[in-house]
Parts: C-alpha cells; structure tokens; sequence
C-alpha cells in the first residue's frame, strides 16, 4: 500500500517538486501532503526572504518543502505539524536530503510556543490552512487555521520578524485599512500565467502604514515601490493612433497585476482601465509578456463573423472587454495556440481585437 502511495505522489508531484523528488529517498506521509506542498520554485522564493544564519521556526511545516528550502539558508529550522504521520516524516525527509539542521516536531504549535516562553527565534514563518472544517475555502487570516491574527501577540514574543503566506485572493489595501495590519513588506508572488499567494513580511518594532509591495514572478524576477507611489502616480495614456501594427504591446504578469502597481510601469496604458501596455523598443525588461501587434480590427460582428469564416488560431484573453474570454474564442471560432495571441481589449478608439505574435 505504501509503494502504491508514494508512486501516486511522486506522479502527481513531479512537476512542482522536480528538485526535490532527485532524492529517492524522499517520503510523502499522505496524500493530501502531495497535493497541498508548495512548490520548490516557490519555496526558493521564501528562502531567499530568511537572513543567511538565522534560527527559524515553521509553525505549520506541513510536507516541509519550505522547511527545507530556508534549512539550507538558516542555522537552524524547527518545523512543527500537528499531524503525527506529517511531522515524522520530516525528519526522514531532511536526513534524506542531507540537512541535519531540521528537526520536526509534533504540537500544536501555538500551544508549543506558550510553553516555552523564554524561547525566540529570528523567524517565525506560517503557512495557515485556507479551509474551515466543513472543507469551505477561506480567505481572511482570522479564518485560517491557526487564526493568525489572534496569535500576533504571542508570536511577536518569541521573535521580531513574522512572515506569513496567506491567499493571492486577499485585498492589499484591504489588509492595511480594514484589518490594521502593518506589514513591513509584503509579497504577492506567482508564475508567467497566475499569482500563487500573497507574503506578508512583519517586522516588529518596524510597523508601517506604507509597506514596500513586491512583485515576483518565478524566474523572472521582481519589481517592487512603496504602496504611497502606487497611490500617487497616473500612468500615460496612448493616444488614439498609436495603436498600430508593428508597436509592441506588453501585458503585465499576474503577480504585477496583483501588487497593483500598474500607474509605476513603463509605457503607455491603452485606456484608462485596461492594463495593456505600449512600449517603446529598449522597453523589453517589463514585468510582463511582450508582444509585437500583428494587427488591429474594430470590434464589431461583421468583423467576428469575418474573421470566424478566414479562421484564426491562437490563445484568446480579454481585458476590459465586453465578451468573456470564451465568448469570444467560439465567436471567433479560433483554434487554441501557442502561435500567436487574440485579445480583445477596450483601447483610446474603442473596442478592438489585436492579433499578436510574442517577443518574449
């Protein structure tokens, strides 16, 4: 039975754990561990946020992926899951992969923290659970499990810097205005194609209402500003004419959209509320997928029908559009591709759809 599960883990992990799965030793306790692990690209990403040296403490370890990642950066790690299978296989885990700086424990790790008082470590890191018991989704950090936001007084005991995953569907402002969080950094960080979860970086004695806002998108890169310079600048317009064959055209990868510096980019903004940019050649370092524009047409059903009849192939998205992405691709008639991409957006003329070819 254990063979069975292991194979069925590696199978349906491989992809976000290639790095990890190199050892043969490696063990998944459950499932659902499989399933719910972060992935090593992402992981790499918390890591790099621990100070070389530092002691570490991961309150919901779960698999340990992170665990594992930030141990090859920091003195020392304890990794706490209340699940007994999950925290055993921990140390296995960590012996197989040759790090002898782990140690799992099996707590409740709000009740391990209290009865250690004189305890502290240079990091707490936690990754709380996004469903209730009955299996419903959840997105608040008093929601989660273990409720973050009733912990902060014991954690900030035990340490001065807290850092937090929490979901990608949580409201920045929100956090600050609503929830009185004062984060020092926060985090929204994801791939080409989605934002994974948001990082919320607390450093005690060092509140803020005006955290520094980071973009990462695995791979490549990051861009980050102060949440006041999103909130003062206005980013350019495109004129109407500027739209036209051979100009490139930038979309902004999702951890960008999400950090919500969209008035910080380069280029100029089609309209006001599509965040599509023209940029200049030199330009082609945007957080984002560039595009050289193949061809413009007004958006119409005479054109849809036209077009639909000529066939077109490519990915299909919208933005500020008045169809649905899939509207738009049976209406289109358009075959899926990677060749090229069909967007319809809302621009300074109006409603148009754009064939584009990627530079990048």
């Amino acid at each position: 039975m254990d063979k069975i599960l292991q194979q069925e883990c590696r199978r349906r992990a491989s992809r976000k754990l290639a790095a990890t799965l190199l050892c043969p030793d490696f063990r998944f306790p459950t499932s659902l561990s499989a399933e719910q692990c972060t992935s090593d690209e992402i992981a790499r990403i918390h890591a790099d946020m621990v100070q070389p040296g530092a002691s570490v403490l991961d309150m919901t370890c779960g698999l340990g992926i992170d665990a594992f990642h930030i141990a090859r950066r920091a003195s020392s790690v304890i990794a706490i899951d209340i699940n007994h299978d999950v925290a055993g296989a921990v140390g296995h885990n960590a012996a197989a992969l040759g790090l002898d700086n782990v140690t799992g424990v099996c707590a409740d790790s709000a009740e391990w923290l209290a009865d250690r008082p004189d305890v502290r470590f240079d990091v707490v890191f936690i990754d709380p659970a996004r469903r209730s018991d009955s299996g419903r989704r959840v997105f608040g950090l008093s929601d989660c499990t273990p409720d973050v936001i009733s912990l902060l007084p014991l954690i900030r005991r035990h340490t001065d810097r807290l850092i937090v995953k929490a979901s990608p569907m949580l409201d920045i402002k929100a956090l600050i205005r609503d929830e009185g969080l004062r984060p020092a950094h926060i985090y929204a960080i994801g791939t080409r194609s989605e934002c994974k979860e948001l990082v919320l970086d607390f450093r005690f004695g060092e509140e803020t209402d005006d955290p520094v806002i980071h973009a990462v998108t695995s791979c490549h890169g990051e861009t980050s500003f102060r949440m006041s310079q999103s909130a003062s600048a206005r980013a350019a317009v495109a004129a109407v004419g500027d739209l036209v064959p051979g100009v490139f055209v930038a979309e902004p990868w999702p951890a960008v959209m999400k950090a919500g510096g969209y008035d910080l980019l380069p280029g100029h903004r089609l309209h006001p509320s599509t965040h599509i940019y023209i940029i200049e050649p030199g330009e082609e370092e945007f957080p984002g997928d560039v595009y050289t524009v193949e061809s413009v047409t007004e958006f119409s059903s005479s054109n849809l029908r036209r077009l639909g009849r000529e066939g077109v192939d490519g990915s299909v998205a919208v933005r500020n559009f008045p169809l649905s992405a899939d509207e738009l691709r049976k209406r289109l008639k358009a075959r899926e591709s990677d060749c090229r991409r069909i967007m319809g957006v809302t621009a300074a003329s109006g409603r148009v759809l754009l064939t584009l070819s990627a530079v990048r």
